[in-house]
């Protein structure tokens, strides 16, 4: 807009004041890998985006371009809106791994998005075990296979805002959701709608960023990011 807020950063903040919520998520995303629990400092998680992160996704993209495949040239696929949800969940019910609810914009996976989700998996979750595993032939395969290669897919999503579990089907409603994209967000309004496309809009990703998300959404704090603009691939 005008003060150069872009129509994410405005959604999350605005929705926050709509519903009445404790506060805004940091920063509009989609996630790529959440709860990762093996690196022990900030550091090291930090030399490993900065080196082993950025060199696979920009790997990827040289690939793409020499196949000149639907996506030739980007980082990261171009994201296609699909629907939207409201929901909620409770830690330990049904897979639930936190008590909560949330909106969200919901978006398609796609072949590309899977191979680069699961080559970022393998460098956070399995780079360890591999390194054991050729330094130690006696490792067994239990220890080998403590983190497994993924086998679902991972659908990715950009949530809007974050609430007690309480507030789902009082204050976070489909309803209230669709409401609010309509009249402040029309820009992302098309996420909502009801139609025979599947696709109801398309975002390029515009970098990725690395957080450390201990704490409350307040605690929150960005370590670093890989802006796509600044390279060509």
């Amino acid at each position: 807009n005008n003060n150069g807020i872009g129509d994410l950063e405005f959604a999350v903040k605005e929705a926050a004041d709509e519903f009445h919520l404790g506060g805004a998520i940091p920063a509009p995303h989609v996630t790529a890998l959440y709860g990762i629990t093996t690196i022990e400092t900030d550091e090291e998680a930090i030399n490993i985006f900065r080196n082993d992160v950025v060199k696979a996704i920009t790997n990827r993209a040289e690939k793409v371009r020499k196949e000149s495949t639907g996506n030739s040239g980007k980082l990261w696929p171009d994201l296609a809106a699909t629907g939207i949800i409201v929901g909620a969940e409770y830690d330990g019910v049904n897979g639930g791994e936190m008590d909560m609810a949330w909106t969200e914009i919901s978006f398609a996976t796609s072949p590309e998005h899977e191979s680069l989700i699961s080559e970022l998996y393998d460098i956070f979750y399995r780079r360890d075990a591999t390194r054991l595993a050729a330094a130690n032939a006696s490792l067994t395969d239990e220890k080998k296979e403590e983190y497994p290669p993924r086998s679902q897919p991972w659908v990715p999503h950009l949530s809007i805002c974050y609430d007690n579990p309480e507030g789902f089907g009082t204050i976070l409603t489909r309803q209230s959701f669709e409401d609010f994209l309509k009249n402040k967000c029309p820009t992302l309004a098309a996420a909502a709608e009801s139609s025979d496309s599947t696709v109801k809009l398309t975002r390029a990703v515009s970098g990725v960023s690395l957080w450390n998300t201990a704490g409350t959404m307040a605690d929150w704090k960005c370590l670093d990011r890989f802006e796509f603009d600044c390279v060509t691939p």
